[in-house]
């Protein structure tokens, strides 16, 4: 008679080798960002475009928060052109001079996430000091063009909630317009 455990080992290693699937190259620098909504002028802008703009860097410790080691700490950074920098370039599209004030922006994934900033937040608080869409990561005293374009918010409480792996897009809106 099989046990229960037999039958759960011979599900858990089968006799045939496993598929390997081979892992696309992916190229950053072929990647574009797509600069939308309500411009000016719309944008797709290229890795090389990015980098001719000013760069900003940003770095910040990690830690094992559960350990709290402070000797375990990694510099984590990334390199990239703060998000404000690429709205005006493309600026608004309103006839309304106050129209900057009502305008928000959506950062947009490949796979549908977004994240959500408004224009105020950008131009007005330490937030959009460190906003980057980045292009260029740094650690362990490395640095290499990242896997893809990316949207980090440096200042946020919880970081995960409005980084944006795979960026695809940016687009600018206006409430009531």
């Amino acid at each position: 008679m099989r046990s229960i455990f037999s039958t759960v080992q011979s599900l858990v290693r089968p006799s045939a080798k496993p598929v390997l699937f081979s892992r696309p190259a992916i190229n950053v620098a072929e990647q574009t960002l797509e600069v939308v909504g309500q411009v000016q002028i719309p944008l797709c802008l290229s890795v090389a475009d990015l980098q001719a703009m000013p760069g900003y860097d940003w770095v910040r410790l990690t830690s094992n928060t559960c350990e709290g080691n402070a000797q375990k700490a990694q510099k984590k950074g990334y390199r990239g052109v703060l998000l404000r920098e690429i709205v005006l370039k493309a600026g608004l599209k309103s006839d309304d001079p106050k129209g900057w004030k009502r305008a928000y922006v959506v950062a947009r994934a490949s796979d549908g996430y977004v994240a959500l900033f408004s224009w105020n937040e950008l131009i007005n608080t330490d937030v959009g000091d460190a906003v980057l869409v980045m292009y260029r990561q740094h650690s362990h005293g490395q640095t290499e063009l990242g896997e893809h374009l990316s949207l980090v918010s440096g200042s946020d409480r919880h970081s995960g909630a409005r980084q944006v792996k795979w960026l695809r897009s940016i687009e600018l809106c206006s409430i009531f317009g």
